[in-house]
């Protein structure tokens, strides 16, 4: 239990936390990428940067806050020679510049394996949405297409070792690689929809659409119900999940590192929620939220319940 302190608003617990400064209201977020937990050795350097800022983008996102400002540090064996590190901060600072997003500093250590850490600041909108914000009723949305990272780290794997995707669609090989490599933080998004306060609670899904919604509902008190036929399966993770006899389902539930946003919102902004989809950011009405615990995932009159799928970092994927 942390000590209490009258200027934070929102602490441990949710995507990132909140804090009271003389200037308003200040969101922070902290996230860390470990060689061989969260990405394969041989990972180029500048999209190892340009992936690490954009998992803490997400956390901002999820907040609905305007990132400002970060702090980047890296260890690295030393082995891999000065370079390594400015390739990384190039790659951060490719994804914070178009944002207007300011590297201020940060620290160098020696490690026998490659460690990222950011440390992100950014200006809360007019209406953030913690986790613990829905109500009976609500709406569950999902952006664009979850289950793409988990297939495309599958697919660099199978690629690093040797392999061969020439059964699978160059468009689709470049999809998935991509929604692994240099995820797209939903930004935009989240700051139109806190504008607008359309929204009442909210997670970024980091470890599978299946535990991040238990996450939400436990938080809000509630049960997020998940309609099965209502989750979002891109062309390109149907096909890879052919190729591998899988259902892409199990990615989506609990692949992990999608870094889209699943949020709730009032049955009564539904029109206006939809609208804020595009063809680069669809916007899918996957359930809703109700009176009860966990999350289920709804196929007909059977429920199965899903809160246990996805990532966990020291017990491994479910």
């Amino acid at each position: 239990m942390l000590p209490a302190d009258p200027r934070v608003i929102l602490g441990p617990g949710d995507d990132a936390a909140l804090v009271r400064s003389s200037d308003g209201e200040l969101a922070v977020a902290t996230d860390m990428l470990v060689e061989g937990v969260d990405f394969l050795p041989d990972e180029d350097p500048q999209r190892l940067g340009r992936r690490a800022l954009a998992v803490n983008l997400s956390d901002l996102a999820a907040m609905g806050a305007i990132p400002e400002f970060f702090l980047l540090s890296i260890g690295f064996s030393p082995e891999k020679g000065e370079d390594f590190p400015l390739a990384v901060a190039r790659g951060a600072l490719s994804r914070a510049t178009p944002l207007a997003v300011s590297l201020i500093g940060g620290d160098l250590s020696s490690s026998p394996q490659t460690i990222v850490s950011i440390a992100l600041w950014g200006r809360t909108e007019s209406r953030t949405a913690p986790r613990s914000g829905g109500s009976p009723g609500d709406l569950l949305f999902l952006s664009g297409f979850p289950g793409r990272a988990a297939a495309g780290l599958r697919l660099a794997r199978r690629l690093s070792a040797g392999g061969s995707a020439a059964a699978l669609a160059p468009e689709h090989v470049g999809e998935l690689l991509a929604a692994y490599r240099d995820p797209e933080p939903r930004v935009a998004l989240g700051l139109e929809l806190s504008r607008r306060s359309l929204w009442s609670a909210a997670i970024d899904v980091s470890d599978g659409v299946g535990m991040d919604a238990g996450r939400l509902a436990r938080a809000s008190g509630l049960r997020a119900v998940i309609e099965k036929d209502s989750l979002p399966v891109s062309p390109a993770l149907a096909a890879f999940g052919f190729l591998e006899r899988k259902d892409p389902l199990d990615w989506i539930l609990s692949g992990g590192d999608d870094y889209e946003l699943l949020f709730a919102a009032p049955a009564s902004a539904r029109e206006t929620v939809e609208s804020l989809a595009s063809h680069e950011v669809p916007v899918t009405l996957i359930g809703r939220l109700e009176h009860g615990e966990g999350a289920v995932l709804r196929d007909g009159n059977r429920d199965r319940d899903i809160s246990g799928l996805g990532y966990d970092h020291f017990e491994g994927r479910a």
